[in-house]
């Protein structure tokens, strides 16, 4: 039935039968939906006044213009945060509202929005303030803020905490009760791009699509799912990022990205977005919002290298928290993991953890919590698999936490060191209560792959109705880099390929591979294989093998040829 939904979508949308049966394999069964998957058009985009409160917070952001007074903007330190700050405040300034920014230092100041960081602001003059990608679970800083007399807009995308809403002047979040806005799944920075659409669309502006490139950073950065208005968001800003016209942006892609290469959300999640997340787990994130909303290269440039040093240091600390992580998992539970995994140490650096969260859920292959016992108090960050669902698992054990947030992939919590062995047995029994078993996909394979592929199906023939030469040559890649943006949800396609022939093996220093691989009727084609010197004795041998690869574009000398990412040797 598959195979015939697959043939279905590639001889009506025009598209290698391959495609098409990874479409089908990640649950896309329709021409519609495939069709805008590879085609998404502003027609996906939506009336941003669509959101409960919008017309509201514009004649509030006007009334602050007419009164000629300032704003504070109060984000969160992570990516999504910086970014929603960086786009409210350029954009506030293009119609003549001035700001300032605060972000907070979560090893001083925790998640979110503080009552020092209220009273900070205060003593400094605020007397508006917005919060962005923050302040939907702040009921009581923002209560104090309001007892101060300031008036309050707040700007997220997380759910509300289901202890009643904070009494802001104005509230956006997609996910209040009532709100019928037909994409609730925009992170922070696409929260406050609706609003700077609403209000320039009241003063007669166009919609700024040139802030799309911020937009596509933060999507990525937050894991939110690739619904048809974030997937035209995430496109056309990772569109617009190699010609970015901020000088940060432009100095970052010249740096970290090959000449002329396009950016897709892999590069964005692991080169992108741990550079400008750096600061901020290992001090304050502020260096990496300067660069953001700088003006001038020079500046940019001495901005990067500091953001360089500070994600060096990163590496060391995750990679050693990482270690003592890994052997916690094997000393606490030996051959049986458990639905959901919660590891602890003392003093683990706190910026870390939600890396290290990320990395025992995809080597478990289970839900995943790290915390760090810091005087007593657990600090924690969790990461997600598909069927968990993280907010709800702290929503039902709430009244253990002294603080905690989040969303379904993702969240943050502290709570009393002593109260640990309890949420290990509430969080059990929230897998159990959402269904979650723990089951992986493939578990009968050594790696997970989307389909089964001949190597000879990466080249495919198409006809071009004129010229001198009928029929072209295409690489499968290019019909792939039109369903970008790849990640999170929806992670890079991943084939596997058997029978297949290796030449020219040549081992790299790190342990990597380099070679040739082919396949009964197809071409030669190079490959790559990070980390897998132990698979080496496989391929010494005369017979065949079995690969799980990622096809990826190699560029060099200005030119990009198709190169196989190997995950798995059999």
């Amino acid at each position: 039935m598959e195979d015939l939904v697959a043939s279905t979508l590639s001889s009506t949308l025009k598209i290698p039968h391959a495609v098409a049966r990874f479409l089908v394999s990640r649950g896309i069964k329709t021409v519609s939906d495939a069709y805008h998957m590879l085609c998404s058009s502003e027609s996906d985009v939506h009336d941003p006044f669509l959101m409960m409160g919008m017309d509201k917070a514009v004649e509030w952001i006007l009334a602050v213009r007419e009164r000629g007074e300032r704003v504070f903007i109060f984000g969160d330190y992570d990516l999504d945060g910086m970014t929603s700050v960086t786009l409210l405040t350029r954009c506030l300034k293009t119609v003549g509202i001035e700001s300032e920014w605060r972000l907070p230092n979560r090893f001083g100041d925790g998640y979110g929005l503080s009552v020092s960081a209220v009273d900070e602001m205060y003593e400094a003059g605020a007397r508006n303030l917005i919060t962005v990608d923050t302040g939907i679970t702040a009921n009581v800083e923002i209560a104090h803020a309001k007892e101060l007399g300031m008036a309050v807009m707040v700007m997220d995308h997380h759910q509300p905490s289901g202890d009643g809403l904070p009494v802001s002047d104005v509230l956006l979040d997609p996910h209040q009760e009532g709100d019928n806005y037909p994409n609730p799944e925009l992170c922070g920075v696409g929260v406050s791009y609706k609003f700077i659409c609403a209000l320039f669309s009241r003063l007669g502006i166009k919609a700024p699509v040139e802030y799309l490139d911020l937009v596509a950073l933060g999507t990525l950065a937050d894991l939110v799912q690739m619904t048809p208005e974030n997937r035209y968001f995430t496109r056309t800003g990772l569109e617009s990022l190699k010609n970015s016209r901020w000088p940060g942006v432009q100095e970052m892609y010249t740096s970290l990205m090959k000449p002329h290469s396009c950016v897709g959300g892999i590069d964005v999640m692991y080169k992108l977005a741990p550079l400008l997340n750096a600061p901020g787990r290992m001090e304050r994130p502020d260096p990496a919002l300067k660069l953001l909303l700088c003006e001038n290269k020079g500046e940019a440039g001495k901005l990067l290298e500091e953001l360089k040093d500070w994600n060096a240091r990163r590496k060391q600390k995750e990679a050693e928290i990482t270690e003592m992580a890994m052997e916690q998992v094997k000393a606490l539970y030996g051959d049986t993991i458990p639905t959901v995994i919660v590891v602890a140490g003392e003093n683990w650096h706190v910026g870390v953890i939600g890396i290290v969260a990320a990395k025992l859920a995809q080597e478990f292959h289970r839900p995943s919590a790290v915390l760090s016992i810091i005087n007593g108090m657990a600090h924690a960050s969790a990461r997600a698999v598909p069927g968990f669902n993280w907010h709800k698992a702290l929503f039902d054990s709430r009244e253990l936490f002294d603080r905690w947030g989040g969303h379904a992939n993702a969240a943050g919590f502290s709570l009393e060191a002593g109260k640990i062995e309890e949420l290990r047995g509430r969080l059990l029994q929230s897998a159990k209560d959402q269904g979650y078993t723990g089951e992986v996909i493939n578990t009968d394979e050594s790696y997970p792959y989307d389909i089964k592929i001949a190597l000879r199906e990466l080249t495919v023939e198409t006809r071009v109705p004129t010229g001198r030469y009928p029929i072209r040559e295409r690489s499968i890649l290019e019909f792939i880099d039109l369903l970008e943006p790849f990640g999170g949800n929806f992670p890079y396609p991943a084939f596997r390929a058997e029978n297949v022939t290796v030449h020219r093996v040549r081992e790299l220093r790190g342990g990597h591979l380099q070679m040739e691989i082919s396949q009964a009727g197809s071409a030669v084609f190079p490959a790559i294989a990070f980390g897998l010197r132990k698979s080496k004795a496989l391929l010494g041998r005369s017979r065949p093998v079995t690969v799980v690869f990622e096809p990826i574009w190699n560029y060099y000398n200005n030119t990009k040829t198709v190169q196989l990412c190997i995950k798995s040797i059999e």
